[in-house]
């Protein structure tokens, strides 16, 4: 224990205070209460936030109102695409809730941005192909540059 801490109940240490931030805050979870993550549609809207996010340039280059924005786009993708399973599959679907969920969806991503923010890779080759390029480039640096006139 610390000299300036006050001791606890018992003379023991106080309990640790939680002051740290919520689970959905430090994007360890997507969302605080879903019952069974395990569920298709849970593990369908988790893919699309995590490439939505990766879209976006990374967790580090999304505000909270961004990645919120995100999530709201994934959860109506996910329940369009099952409403777009159930008509394929001969089922009755509710036309108005597919048009507003598509709806939705569109000024969601005209919201975020439909482009792709690509991330940096290098020069796109391999590390053979930019060994023999290096070699190739040291080879023709290293033969001598005459003037055509023979020695």
């Amino acid at each position: 224990m610390l000299a300036d801490s006050p001791p606890g109940v018992d003379g023991k240490p106080p309990a640790k205070a939680k002051h740290g931030r919520a689970r959905a805050t430090n994007h360890r979870d997507l969302l605080p209460h879903i019952a069974d993550g395990r569920l298709p549609q849970a593990r369908r809207f988790r893919d699309l936030v995590r490439a939505m996010i990766a879209d976006a340039g990374g967790v580090e280059y999304c505000s909270e109102i961004r990645i919120g924005l995100i999530r709201r786009l994934a959860a109506a993708t996910v329940l369009s695409e099952d409403i777009e399973c159930k008509a394929v599959n001969g089922e009755i679907i509710d036309i108005a809730t597919f048009c507003q969920l598509a709806s939705t969806t569109v000024r969601l991503a005209q919201r975020l941005g439909v482009e792709r923010i690509p991330r940096d890779v290098g020069d796109g080759l391999t590390p053979l192909q930019r060994h023999l390029a290096r070699i190739k480039q040291l080879e023709h640096q290293a033969r001598p540059q005459g003037n055509g006139a023979a020695p």
